[in-house]
């Protein structure tokens, strides 16, 4: 009776074994076939610098986790009589390199006081890489720049501050575990974790029960990313002193709002250093007013937050 309980418990094992790599599997190929690509930026933002002639550029190369190659650019105002405050290192959102969607907001900035630091990401535009491969690597990317921009002659003495749209957001506040000495951030319709934005796909496409393979492909996130993969903006919020201000749409179906500003505003909505900025009739393209103009009324009390941390 002994050896047949044994040789069940045996079977049950090596079943649940066999049973968790499986899922291990299905939730490794289903997360990988998500950021398998490279990105070109196509569409109605593709600006070009000619565009903006109030501005001018510098292009700059550094390396990223892997010694792939990542290109960022140096924009500041042609306008030398403009003060230079600080400098803002901007990441992008997912689907969109560093350059071609937001130069209208980096003119802005320039033309009110800061140089500003953007690169495109690993596999984006003109960085190299053969694929993103995770939100993670948005995180580590963020690093280097930070890194490599607080080395550039023209602007190391400055105060840095960080804006982030959707990934960028993401990015931005949950690279302050690794940068808390930013003086600010901005974050524009992100959320605290990665996997919460692959837990709200996999529902969408497959239901509730998408959330039993969450566990597996946060397992497959460290494999990839190791440390990266624990933090979260929260952590981050945490680990700095720097001011943060969070901005969402109520509205936002890519990223919704339960994911990052209703969660921080549970925890910080009464403390100072935070400022939250919700609008109710947006969704994710915060930043666009309905005419698809940049809003300049938001990126105005962007600069005065930056203004008021450095």
């Amino acid at each position: 009776m002994k050896k047949t309980v044994k040789i069940i418990a045996v079977v049950l094992a090596v079943l649940l074994v066999v049973g968790s790599a499986a899922v291990y599997c299905a939730a490794a190929l289903i997360y990988n076939s998500n950021f398998d690509e490279r990105i070109t930026t196509t569409g109605r933002k593709n600006y070009d610098i000619e565009d903006f002639p109030s501005i001018t550029r510098e292009r700059h190369t550094f390396e990223s986790d892997k010694k792939q190659t990542l290109v960022g650019y140096l924009y500041k105002s042609a306008d030398e009589s403009i003060e230079q405050r600080g400098v803002i290192v901007f990441a992008h959102g997912f689907g969109a390199g560093g350059q071609r969607g937001y130069m209208d907001i980096f003119e802005f900035a320039a033309n009110n006081g800061y140089y500003v630091f953007a690169y495109d990401a690993t596999a984006n535009d003109e960085s190299e890489g053969d694929a993103v491969g995770g939100l993670p690597q948005g995180y580590i990317d963020l690093d280097h720049a930070i890194s490599y921009a607080q080395t550039v002659d023209e602007i190391k003495d400055l105060p840095f501050v960080l804006m982030g749209y959707s990934w960028g957001a993401l990015s931005v506040t949950n690279v302050l575990n690794y940068h808390p000495e930013v003086k600010a951030v901005a974050a524009l319709a992100g959320c605290n974790r990665s996997m919460d934005l692959i837990e709200y796909e996999g529902c969408k496409m497959a239901g509730e029960k998408a959330k039993l393979l969450i566990p597996f492909a946060a397992l497959h996130e460290f494999f990839k990313y190791g440390k990266y993969a624990f933090s979260s903006s929260l952590k981050g919020f945490a680990n700095s002193d720097c001011g943060i201000m969070i901005v969402h749409g109520d509205v936002d179906m890519t990223v919704p709002i339960r994911y990052g500003y209703d969660l921080y505003y549970e925890k910080y909505g009464t403390d100072e250093r935070f400022e939250f900025v919700k609008y109710d009739d947006r969704g994710h393209d915060i930043m666009v007013k309905s005419n698809g103009k940049l809003d300049e009324e938001l990126m105005s009390r962007i600069i005065a937050f930056f203004d008021g941390n450095i």
